[in-house]
C-alpha cells in the first residue's frame, strides 16, 4: 500500500508564535512534513535541535531555506515588517505560501503582494485569520447562515491581552503598524465574516462608508511616540448600514479576554471561546486546510481579498486614532487618508 503524499513545508520564524507552529507542524499534522525551519536569531539552531525531529533541516537565511530545503510550501511566522518581502520571495520561487497576518503595515505594499499572488494562480496563498478556524466561531457562522439569529445588523468585539511587564510590544509597535493594524485586524475580519458586507451594495467596490477610532495610553505612556495606544476603540459603518464596534487592549491584569457578540434581529450569539486551547485548535485547523488546499486543490476559507479589505479598514482606524478624525472611503473602496478630506461628523 502506497504512503499518502504529505506536503513538504518550511517554517520561517521561530519566535513566540513560530515555536508553537513548529511543534504543530512537526507532530500534529498528518498531511504535512516539516522539512526545514529558519530563523535569523543567533542560537535558534540549538532550540530547533532540541525541540524538532532530526530530519528537520535548520537554516539561518530565508532565501537559502526556500531554495535548498526541498520544501514545496512555506509558512511565514516572522515580524510584520518582513512579511511582504518573504511572501514575494516564496511566490517567485514557486512555493505555496501561508503567512501570519497582516501582509504589510501599508496598503500599497499589501496591494502589490496580492497582485503577485494573483499572477501566480497555480500557487496557494493563505493569510489565516485564526477566529475563522475556531469551532465556536464556526458554530456561530452556521447560525448566521441558517438565519436562526435573524438578520445580522451589528457585531461587537472585545480583545484584551494581559499586561506585559517586559513592555515588548512597545518597541514592537514601531514596526507593527499600531494596535488597530496588528491586533484589530482579527476583529475587523470576524466582523466582515458575520455581517455579509458585500450584500445590498449599489457600488460593489465600496464596502465601507466611514470609520472612527479613539484610544488611550492608560498604562504604557511610551506608546504615544509611536502613534499607538494600549486601549483602542473603533467603529466601522459599512456601506450597507451594518456596524462593527471593537475594543482592543493590552492592559488586562488577570489573563486574556476575547469575546464577540453577533447581533441579529431574532437573537444574539455571544462567543467567548477564544481561549489558549481554542487558539491552538485554530492553528491545527488552518494548517489542515492549507495542506488540503495544496494536496487536494480544495478552496480556502480566507481569500486574499479578505486580507486586503481588513487591511484597508485597519489602516483607516489607525489613521483615525492618530489624527483625531473620522475616515471616509471613496467610490473605489479606499480610505481617504488626508485630514482635509476627512469631514468631521
Amino acid at each position: 500500500m502506497s504512503t499518502p503524499r504529505r506536503l513538504k513545508i518550511a517554517l520561517i520564524g521561530l519566535g513566540r508564535l513560530g515555536a508553537i507552529r513548529a511543534s504543530i507542524l512537526a507532530f500534529q499534522q498528518p498531511r504535512i512534513e516539516l522539512v526545514a525551519a529558519c530563523y535569523t536569531k543567533p542560537g535558534s539552531d540549538e532550540w530547533a535541535a532540541a525541540n524538532l525531529p532530526p530530519s528537520v533541516k535548520y537554516y539561518a537565511d530565508p532565501e537559502d531555506c526556500m531554495k535548498n530545503s526541498g520544501a514545496e510550501a512555506v509558512l511565514i511566522s516572522t515580524v510584520t515588517a518582513t512579511h511582504a518581502p518573504l511572501i514575494c520571495m516564496g511566490l517567485d520561487l514557486g512555493l505555496h505560501v501561508m503567512c501570519e497576518k497582516p501582509i504589510s503595515v501599508d496598503l500599497i505594499t499589501t496591494a502589490e503582494v496580492l497582485a503577485k499572488a494573483r499572477s501566480n494562480p497555480h500557487l496557494k496563498f493563505l493569510v489565516p485569520f485564526c477566529r475563522r478556524y475556531d469551532d465556536s466561531y464556526r458554530a456561530a457562522k452556521e447560525m448566521v447562515e441558517n438565519r436562526s439569529l435573524g438578520e445580522i445588523h451589528a457585531v461587537q468585539t472585545t480583545c484584551i491581552d494581559q499586561q506585559d511587564p517586559t513592555g515588548f510590544f512597545i518597541s514592537f509597535s514601531a514596526q507593527s503598524g499600531g494596535i488597530f493594524v496588528d491586533m484589530g485586524v482579527h476583529d475587523i475580519d470576524i466582523g466582515r465574516y458575520y455581517l455579509d458586507v458585500t450584500s445590498g451594495l449599489a457600488n460593489p467596490k465600496k464596502q465601507v462608508n466611514r470609520v472612527v477610532a479613539m484610544g488611550q495610553q492608560a498604562v504604557y505612556g511610551e506608546l504615544a511616540k509611536y502613534g499607538d495606544c494600549d486601549n483602542g476603540w473603533g467603529m466601522v459603518e459599512f456601506a450597507n448600514g451594518k456596524v462593527l464596534t471593537s475594543h482592543l487592549g493590552r492592559t488586562l491584569t488577570n489573563g486574556f479576554e476575547s469575546c464577540t457578540r453577533v447581533c441579529g434581529t431574532k437573537a444574539h450569539s455571544v462567543i467567548n471561546g477564544n481561549s489558549t486551547i481554542n487558539r491552538v485548535e485554530s492553528f491545527l485547523n488552518d494548517l489542515a486546510e492549507f495542506s488540503a488546499s495544496v494536496l487536494d486543490d480544495k478552496p480556502l476559507t480566507c481569500t486574499p481579498d479578505d486580507a486586503y479589505e481588513a487591511a484597508k479598514i485597519a489602516t483607516a482606524l489607525q489613521y483615525s486614532f492618530r489624527n483625531g478624525v473620522p475616515v471616509y472611503f471613496d467610490d473605489e473602496g479606499l480610505p481617504i487618508l488626508e485630514t482635509s478630506k476627512a469631514n468631521v461628523v
